[in-house]
């Protein structure tokens, strides 16, 4: 199985995160995550911008397809907020 990482953009929750995280850990899906804090975005020669990730939470999953059907329920996600869904490349 391959890892995933659900990277939360913006937008606005609808539910309980722990309802959810709890869900994909008793799946034995969950991997690992945290909110993330104040951040920018840089680019050589522009201006700073701001980040807009919120959080990210790492999940195991057989394919980008399987990772997305365990968005469901995902407050953000729920809620009609961005999240970018990305698989993790071994070593």
């Amino acid at each position: 199985m391959a890892q995933f990482l659900m990277i939360m953009l913006e937008g606005d929750s609808v539910g309980d995160w722990a309802t959810y995280v709890n869900s994909l850990a008793e799946q034995g899906r969950l991997r690992g995550g945290s909110s993330l804090g104040n951040g920018i975005r840089l680019t050589k020669g522009n201006a700073d911008q701001p980040c807009n990730a919120t959080g990210f939470i790492r999940v195991e999953a057989s394919s980008l397809e399987d990772a997305r059907s365990l968005l469901r329920g995902n407050p953000l996600f729920e809620g009609g907020g961005v999240i970018e869904l990305l698989e993790e490349l071994p070593g």
